[in-house]
């Protein structure tokens, strides 16, 4: 399949500090932001629909899922947004994954892969990166590593911390006026142990604790022709402070076991991943509320109306893994897969009373869920001739779900209370040949199957404006997809060049949509996409020279027409740029008698809409085509020191780069008030240090 790796130590020389900063080296992938870190979703290969009910890219640290799985936790709104806490490299998985890794990964999987302890001998390192971003002010980062063997060979502890500072680029205006309002502050702690008290059992114990802190929405004022319209490209109007936390406290015990005809691997996880934020509503939508509150049974003027939500998930995991060894005819792999996660989600839309003291609720919401996943899969690879390999997989899945509320407000949706209930189970295959001609060329052709689980959604029983729409039914289906994909790896001019190239078609069905009216949301199986695309990347190394090009082209759109939400056939899939590529060109020398470096990096992407073209309740933004170049250089001192100096945004163009999906926002947006964008991080100029010792 499609894989790509990303060296930790890359990132850090090119000042990379968030998941956006992350996958925009990756073309066919996307940080599609919802208000800056830590609010967003990924995607891979085109495979949206803009604001999405769960997610479509998986995202793991190490052997664990990190995040959410379903629409009652908001969890393609929020995801972790990791610091390089002892981060060793990332890994991309391109295409569905739903053999191995199951529901959400239609699109791919990114995996986080930490360094392990090392049992050898004492090592460790501390560093610095301090940077300067126009339009914000100054930056600094503070991280360090100790690794610490316990006993000689067999058993070693390895602690790593992290504390980043981010000023803020955007302004509030308005009432409470705040410059740099957006400014951040990201705290991270892991600890692992690794004992290995035999050759054959490895038993792996480790923690991770990270917290986001940011003052406020990382978005701006716009209108849909893409200007902005509360006094400058970097300010929001806002009557409410919107400050946003993201905590996550993630525990694994990993266990290996080989028993010679096989290893045993068994994960077992347990983590607590909460989001706690606060949206500020527009004036329109104020107004609006101020002249309709006394016949909606809201007597009290209000100063001001936002969304206060928390969504704590609960997630424990277990996996049981036999993999055989390596065999002259057969190789094979079989697994479980359990996972329950639950959700405690309180919703709250009020405001701050205009000529009294106090607040009113307008909707005060409860909600409790719980999904339980269980899977059994397999792969069975079959050597026919040493050139030529078959491979097939298949995964069976289920699940259960329940969902419990308690609404009350003049505005609520279902008033009073209600539980629902499903069951539901899904299959996804791989099956793939594999023809290495030789150690330098391998080609394959790969098919694949990836889903999403269905669910329940809430009954609807009263509405702020107007008669409430029929929903289908309280339950929504599953979305699944099927991938076709040809492609080659090889190494030519004696090691010096690497090409990867592949060409792929997805075929997606019963695409999960959102619909709206103002104080309704329904989810609804709504027609078919699909998405052809071609990827291709090439290293070339000689000398002091290193080159890198990669390249995607992205064909996704709707096949089918539905008139009632508004969406055309042929209509682009949300976040989908026809044609994206990053060229990065490093050389090296010598500096003083050390090693150093000099490198340029150009992203490079066509234009993307952030919604459907011509969506009626829910209207698309246009993000246009940009060209954003980084420089960095840097030297190896002695004793392994470090020196990096990065430039990143180098001609400090300003694109947008991704909206604010929210149905009252995009309702408003639709009636010519506020949409609320994200634009490019302004030049930032930074050096970065690392001294490392043992």
């Amino acid at each position: 399949m499609h894989v790509d790796v990303v060296p930790a130590e890359s990132l850090q020389q090119i000042g990379a500090k968030t998941l956006n900063d992350y996958v925009s080296y990756q073309p066919g992938v996307f940080f599609a932001t919802q208000g800056g870190t830590g609010q967003g979703e990924l995607v891979m290969r085109g495979v949206s629909t803009g604001n999405q009910t769960s997610p479509t890219v998986s995202l793991y640290i190490d052997d664990v899922p990190v995040g959410g799985s379903t629409v009652y936790a908001a969890s393609a709104t929020f995801l972790l947004d990791p610091v390089l806490l002892d981060l060793d490299h990332i890994e991309y998985l391109y295409g569905p994954q739903g053999t191995l890794y199951g529901a959400g990964s239609m699109g791919g999987l990114v995996k986080y892969v930490t360094r392990p302890p090392d049992a050898g001998g004492v090592s460790g390192s501390f560093g610095a990166d301090i940077s300067h971003t126009e339009h914000g002010g100054m930056n600094y980062t503070e991280r360090g590593t100790l690794n610490m063997p316990l006993v000689k060979d067999v058993a070693a502890l390895r602690l790593s911390v992290v504390d980043e500072h981010t000023a803020g680029v955007y302004d509030a205006v308005g009432p409470v006026a705040a410059g740099g309002a957006d400014r951040t502050h990201t705290q991270g702690l892991r600890a692992e142990l690794q004992v290995t008290p035999t050759d054959r059992l490895s038993i792996n114990l480790s923690g991770t604790a990270q917290r986001i802190a940011a003052d406020g929405l990382s978005m701006a004022d716009y209108n849909l022709q893409g200007q902005p319209i509360s006094g400058g490209p970097y300010n929001r109007e806002l009557n409410h402070r919107e400050p946003f936390t993201q905590t996550l406290e993630l525990y694994s015990l990993r266990v290996g076991y080989d028993f010679g005809w096989a290893t045993l691997n068994w994960i077992s996880a347990y983590q607590d991943f909460e989001n706690h934020s606060v949206q500020d509503y527009p004036n329109g939508f104020l107004d609006l509320l101020n002249e309709l509150g006394p016949e909606l049974g809201v007597e009290q003027p209000l100063s001001d109306l936002y969304v206060d939500s928390v969504y704590d998930v609960h997630k424990a995991t277990q996996e049981i893994r036999l993999t055989s060894p390596k065999g002259d005819r057969f190789d094979w792999l079989a697994g479980l897969w359990l996972n329950r996660e639950d959700v405690w989600a309180n919703y709250g839309l009020l405001g701050d009373n205009l000529g009294a003291p106090g607040q009113t609720y307008l909707i005060s919401q409860a909600n409790s869920s719980r999904f339980d996943e269980y899977a059994g899969y397999g792969d069975l690879t079959w050597h026919l001739v040493p050139t030529l390999d078959l491979s097939a997989g298949v995964r069976a899945s289920g699940d259960s779900q329940r969902l419990s509320s308690q609404q009350q407000g003049p505005v609520a949706g279902s008033p009073g209370g209600f539980r629902l209930a499903t069951h539901n189970s899904d299959t996804t295959e791989m099956l793939t040949a594999t023809y290495r001609p030789d150690d330098s060329h391998s080609y394959y052709l790969r098919a694949s199957t990836g889903y999403r689980p269905g669910g329940l959604q809430a009954p609807l029983l009263t509405s702020v404006l107007g008669p409430v729409p029929a929903a289908p039914s309280d339950t929504f289906g599953s979305d699944k997809l099927q991938s076709y994909e040809l492609g080659y790896k090889g190494s030519h001019l004696d090691g010096h060049l690497d090409i990867g190239a592949d060409v792929y078609d997805i075929e997606w069905h019963n695409l999960q949509l959102f619909t709206y009216t103002l104080g309704n949301t329904i989810i609804q199986n709504a027609g078919d996409a699909r998405v052809n695309g071609l990827e291709a990347n090439a290293r070339y190394q000689n000398g002091p020279w290193n080159l890198r090009a990669s390249w995607a082209y992205t064909y996704a759109r709707t096949l089918d027409a539905d008139e009632e939400i508004g969406i055309a056939k042929g209509a682009p899939l949300p976040y989908s740029a026809r044609s994206a590529g990053t060229l990065a060109a490093r050389y090296q020398f010598e500096l003083g008698g050390y090693g150093a470096y000099a490198g340029a990096t150009e992203r490079l992407s066509s234009s993307r809409h952030a919604g459907f073209e011509g969506d009626a309740s829910d209207p698309d933004f246009h993000l246009p085509g940009f060209g954003l170049l980084d420089l960095n250089t840097g030297v190896s001192l002695a004793h392994g020191v470090a020196v990096d100096v990065y430039m990143r945004n180098a001609l400090n163009r300003r694109v947008a780069i991704g909206t604010l999906n929210a149905q009252a926002i995009d309702f408003l947006a639709a009636l010519g008030g506020p949409m609320l964008v994200q634009q490019s991080t302004p030049r930032t100029i930074g050096v970065s240090f690392n001294v490392p010792f043992q």
